[in-house]
């Protein structure tokens, strides 16, 4: 699936035109795309009066946070995979230096190691941060030192003067603040389920977020505690509810150790596609988007018996028994209303109106699987092959791997902050929760979007494995020239 993004101001020929060089190698494998709002321009859904506005321009930050959670036992290892990663980008030479920005520093909920971060971020971009006025990129990896004071001069002229350096700390200052700030609770629209599973991994096994074998594990341990090199895992409690704290809760879902998924893939890839991964949250993700969308309309029962025909309650009835309206963004019913789907009558309770079961799921089996009925590398599998998918592949393969590729999508999504400077004195016009204020006369509306998160093919298994295979090789071989030169 492609996901093209910014589409509203530029067109799709135009778009891959200005793609990155090292971009142009990708193939289109798929016939559709999908075309999203513009994340980097200011939409919060409300009519504005620009007389608000103290600047014209919209500027939006732009962070690919990467890793930031580890279980405490795979925090033994004295590095996290982005900084190990950077020993693999220095080999291939796609960077000149490493960068000092760690994911750890950013998630950790302290704002000193949070502004540590940012600065390094500003220092060396590398895909991790870009800056954009109107809609357009000013500051990226490919920009110099002079691009970003003339960007922050510009975004900052009505602050105290104080040079660059002032400039840098009420960028870091504005920017964690928005993502230590609650969203807006109109944003939170994420239906309650169970589907991450637990799974004990067994005592002989060294939980590792790599998926390598444990010698070279042990070796490159050993060549980053002989260069004093250690990751900070330190984490203080995120705010509930700001993007970070959502970005990191969904990177902890329980996953085995990741040679096990591997080992998984290795034996069951020729069966399996992305239809077998996805299609239970595909089938929930529609039947809550249907379910609220009854709660929130007046309807007639004929009405709402012709709708919900459409929709399979079957995942549904397996992965919520009972909601009801909370502030906690898990719980998103109607105030008013009470949501009851029981399993012994066959019959769901919506608003008081009984429903039955049995015309819910007249047509359960007409539904579309994964994106129509396609998997992302259109793989399709024989009828034999599938039977004997079916007796070999067991219900906690493909919770393991469903689990795997859900860390992964929130490992390598991208978060977009939009601010605009108000005029003080309108202020407190706006929704307290899109105003940050960096001083007296200093006050930005923001707003805090997530993209990036289409699902992964399980067939990228294969391509992180080889990943992690690079990045080991590369540190042992950099610190062991390291260590022979420090030796000499």
């Amino acid at each position: 699936m492609i996901v093209l993004q910014r589409l509203s101001r530029i067109s799709f020929f135009r778009y891959i035109f200005l793609c990155y060089e090292v971009r142009r190698y990708k193939e289109i494998t798929d016939t559709y795309a999908t075309k999203f709002p513009d994340y980097t321009l200011l939409d919060l859904q409300m009519e504005l009066d620009q007389t608000v506005f103290r600047s014209r321009s919209t500027f939006c930050v732009e962070i690919k946070p990467k890793q930031g959670y580890l279980r405490e036992a795979e925090q033994k290892f004295p590095g996290c995979p982005y900084c190990l990663n950077q020993y693999a980008k220095l080999r291939r030479k796609d960077i000149a230096s490493p960068s000092n920005y760690c994911p750890f520093d950013l998630f950790s909920g302290k704002k000193s190691r949070m502004k540590a971060a940012m600065k390094e971020l500003l220092k060396s971009p590398q895909n991790n941060l870009k800056i954009f006025k109107d809609g357009f990129v000013l500051y990226n990896q490919t920009s110099s030192p002079n691009d970003l004071e003339n960007v922050l001069d510009e975004w900052f002229r009505n602050a105290e003067s104080g040079g660059r350096a002032r400039h840098v700390d009420e960028f870091c200052n504005l920017v964690c603040t928005a993502l230590m700030r609650p969203i807006a609770q109109e944003q939170l629209k994420l239906p309650t389920t169970s589907l991450s599973r637990n799974f004990l991994v067994l005592a002989n096994q060294v939980p590792t977020t790599f998926c390598i074998a444990p010698d070279a594990i042990a070796r490159v341990e050993r060549c980053l505690r002989l260069v004093g090199k250690k990751c900070n895992f330190d984490h203080s409690e995120l705010p509930k509810n700001s993007v970070l704290e959502r970005i990191w809760n969904m990177q902890r879902l329980s996953y085995v150790n990741t040679n096990y998924i591997y080992s998984v893939y290795s034996n069951f890839t020729s069966v399996l596609n992305d239809d077998m991964i996805y299609s239970d949250l595909i089938k929930l993700n529609k039947t809550c988007n249907v379910f609220h969308a009854l709660l929130g309309n007046p309807m007639n029962a004929v009405q709402k018996t012709e709708i919900m025909k459409e929709t399979d309650f079957q995942t549904f009835l397996k992965s919520t028994i009972v909601q009801k309206h909370d502030d906690d963004f898990n719980r998103n019913c109607n105030a008013s209303s009470e949501c009851v789907l029981s399993t012994n009558t066959g019959r769901v309770l919506m608003n008081g109106d009984p429903v039955s079961q049995t015309e819910i799921s007249s047509n359960l089996d007409s539904h579309q699987s994964f994106y129509g009925n396609k998997s992302l590398h259109n793989q399709r599998t024989s009828n034999d092959d599938e039977r004997k998918a079916n007796v070999q592949i067991t219900a906690e393969h493909l919770s393991a791997l469903q689990n795997y590729l859900l860390f992964v999508a929130a490992r390598d999504c991208s978060i977009l902050i939009t601010f605009r400077e108000l005029h003080p004195k309108y202020a407190s016009r706006m929704p307290v929760e899109n105003i940050i204020k960096l001083s007296d006369q200093h006050y930005f509306l923001s707003n805090v979007r997530v993209s990036d998160f289409d699902p992964k093919s399980v067939h990228s298994i294969k391509k992180h494995r080889q990943r992690d295979v690079d990045i080991f090789d590369s540190v042992i071989s950099l610190l062991k020239e390291n260590i022979l030169f420090t030796n000499r």
